[in-house]
């Protein structure tokens, strides 16, 4: 009702009738561009670099402190931030950050790390402090 009045006046005003002001009154047509990228073998640039939600430490940061070695039950690492100081305890195919566990024996981890698309393996070793004799 409220609209029709206003039209109303506005016809009055303008010498229009009041049903060609309210026509005239529609909501704006917005139009969205779109854009498409041919990725091939290169990654898309309107992603992000990062695309690891997953929060943990960074692979460089961490050490293998030591490791439960039960093949029968699971084995678990014990791995430590060395920045931050926290502990986290992995099984295999535990992601820690972005690094995925793929194998633990008894001194030494192997890892999958992945970043930017890119995977690479590492292993961590316990280390064991001089002058202690194991």
């Amino acid at each position: 009702m409220n609209r029709l009045t206003l039209a109303a006046v506005l016809a009055a005003t303008c010498g229009t009738g009041p049903w060609e002001v309210a026509a005239q009154t529609r909501p704006p047509i917005y139009e969205r561009e779109v854009f498409t990228y041919p990725a091939f073998d290169r990654r898309d640039p309107f992603q992000p670099l990062h695309l690891d939600t997953r929060a943990g430490p960074r692979f460089g940061d961490l050490a293998l402190v030591g490791v439960l070695y039960t093949p029968q039950l699971g084995s678990v690492a014990i791995l430590i931030d060395r920045t931050t100081g926290r502990r986290y305890r992995a099984r295999e195919r535990d992601n820690i950050g972005a690094a995925r566990v793929l194998q633990i024996r008894t001194e030494e981890v192997d890892f999958v790390i992945t970043s930017f698309g890119v995977s690479r393996r590492e292993t961590l070793r316990v280390r064991r402090e001089r002058g202690t004799g194991a």
